[in-house]
């Protein structure tokens, strides 16, 4: 083989080698993003499941109770993983409660349908003050399964409470509709605190006739209001 031969010879060797060697980095490449899109994506569902277990528990045995141990094991995870996902106690309460609000709200949503002005008072009363709501107390209402602890709650998931509260207000007034706000609110507020103080209440009373009694003329307060 002559030196031109050899020359060509070297030279198809290397572009082979070369060839071979950017296949294998781009199937690295890829590789690695794909894995890192899978990463993400059971990250996201862990720190869902964790969110979700956190209002269960939140709400079953209070911001106190709700120790992050508890949590984690509810959610089916170990503990040593809870600071990837949150960087307090503090951060996973406040989570916990849009999260377990939400719930109810969907379900709310589901049980008045699109009733809206005034009959939408008596609609959500209804709906909200039922013996099914009072007995569950980990899927309920976050507000009537917190009340008593809320005072006490840190300035962080004060502010977070009082941030989902607004909204709530400002959704019942837009569901109230007409054009007097200011009169509106008035009612939303009135028809929120008898909604959460009469489940509490009711709550305590568990097992005696007064706590359906209580329900039932709670759900039909707005009757006797001019509305």
């Amino acid at each position: 083989m002559d030196a031109r031969a050899r020359s060509r010879a070297v030279c198809l060797t290397l572009l082979h080698y070369k060839r071979n060697i950017t296949i294998v980095m781009d199937a690295g490449r890829s590789h690695a993003h794909a894995k890192g899109r899978g990463g993400t994506a059971q990250k996201d569902g862990s720190h869902s499941r964790i969110q979700s277990a956190a209002a269960r528990v939140v709400r079953r045995d209070g911001l106190r109770g709700a120790s992050v141990r508890k949590v984690m094991a509810a959610a089916g995870l170990t503990g040593g993983g809870f600071y990837g996902h949150f960087p307090s106690k503090e951060k996973l309460l406040q989570e916990a409660f849009s999260w377990a609000l939400h719930e109810r709200r969907r379900l709310l949503a589901k049980m008045v349908g699109n009733v809206r002005g005034p009959a939408f008072m008596e609609s959500f009363l209804r709906a909200y003050l039922t013996p099914e709501h009072r007995d569950n107390v980990q899927t309920g209402c976050p507000y009537a399964a917190l009340l008593s602890e809320l005072p006490r709650a840190s300035r962080s998931v004060r502010a977070r409470v009082r941030e989902e509260y607004a909204k709530g207000v400002e959704g019942f007034v837009d569901r109230l509709g007409g054009r007097a706000r200011t009169e509106n609110r008035r009612k939303a507020i009135l028809a929120l605190c008898l909604a959460f103080g009469a489940l509490a209440m009711s709550r305590t009373l568990a097992g005696s006739p007064e706590a359906d009694e209580l329900l039932e003329v709670a759900a039909t307060a707005s009757k006797y209001w001019r509305v």
